[in-house]
């Protein structure tokens, strides 16, 4: 394989179709063309599945793409170390995770390490787990946090927790008093949640149908900042949230975290992935190690 044939599957697998790979390098569709048919040929493989709108990864193509991300990034690492540039507090630190978590928790634990390395720099995307996944499968992101239901390829679980659905309520409220609340509970008073597409709307609506009622939210809303408010600011609210989000705020303001009944509920877990395989910088493994930490003392 050699440099321009590389070059050209990356962009192609990148864009998604020759076209667009084509503007972006300058190059002629058909010289584009020419060198992935050759790559394939060379390699016995079949690397897109050629489609009426453009072209996709197979299998195989997917694992060449993955592969040759992660060499990349390493050896930029390898040539940082070359130059003398790797000192642990030179280095940043890039992630991805979903508003929830970004709202209070990571920006709290980025806050702390930097207590201990203050040179560290970050970088931090709000995106959904879906693109978060996409973002460290690419390399385009250190690490990622997700809430997943399911497995991922092309990347690696470094950190796994439960991360169940709880409701975030006044002191004063009604079921404040109860150890836990059903979701049939909630059907009394206004509820704030996250809007669909998330594994908390999921879960929810599997938890509704399992138990035969109907709960429109009197809040909806992507924003965790949103839906904490309107419960802290209602003494008869009820917030479904991940307990990792609202905590800290939770116990400053004198608000009350109480688990939901439901099985399904409690089905969620927080991953914290990393690219299949890569070597990783220092300075990411210290953050992790340290991130680790502080999941655990949540516990």
């Amino acid at each position: 394989m050699n440099d321009i044939s590389l070059k050209y599957f990356h962009a192609v697998a990148k864009t998604g179709s020759l076209s667009a790979a084509s503007e972006e390098l300058h190059v002629a569709v058909s010289a584009i063309s020419r060198q992935i048919t050759q790559l394939e040929e060379k390699l016995q493989l079949t690397l897109f599945e050629r489609k009426a709108r453009g072209m996709s990864l197979t299998p195989a193509g997917d694992i060449l793409y993955t592969y040759s991300l992660r060499n990349t990034l390493e050896f930029k690492n390898v040539m940082s170390e070359m130059k003398g540039i790797s000192n642990i507090q030179q280095q940043s630190i890039a992630l991805a995770c979903p508003e929830g978590m970004a709202w209070d928790f990571l920006p709290h634990v980025i806050a702390k390490f930097r207590l201990e390395y203050p040179s560290a720099r970050f970088s931090l995307q709000v995106v959904d787990s879906s693109r978060a996944t996409q973002l460290v499968r690419e390399g385009r992101v250190d690490a990622a946090f997700t809430f997943n239901l399911q497995p991922e390829q092309g990347v690696e679980v470094s950190l796994q927790v439960p991360s169940p659905i709880v409701a975030l309520l006044s002191k004063n409220h009604p079921l404040a008093s109860q150890q836990d609340i059903s979701v049939r509970d909630l059907t009394e008073y206004p509820i704030a949640t996250s809007g669909s597409g998330t594994t908390l709307s999921y879960l929810f609506d599997i938890a509704c149908h399992i138990e035969g009622v109907q709960i429109i939210p009197a809040l909806s809303s992507d924003s965790a900042g949103s839906i904490y408010t309107f419960a802290s600011e209602s003494e008869n609210a009820i917030a479904l949230c991940g307990e990792l989000t609202v905590a800290r705020r939770a116990k400053r303001d004198g608000l009350v975290i109480r688990p939901m009944r439901e099985p399904s509920l409690a089905q969620r877990s927080l991953q914290v992935q990393i690219m299949s395989r890569r070597k990783l910088p220092v300075i990411v493994r210290y953050f992790l190690t340290y991130l680790t930490e502080s999941l655990n003392n949540q516990g």
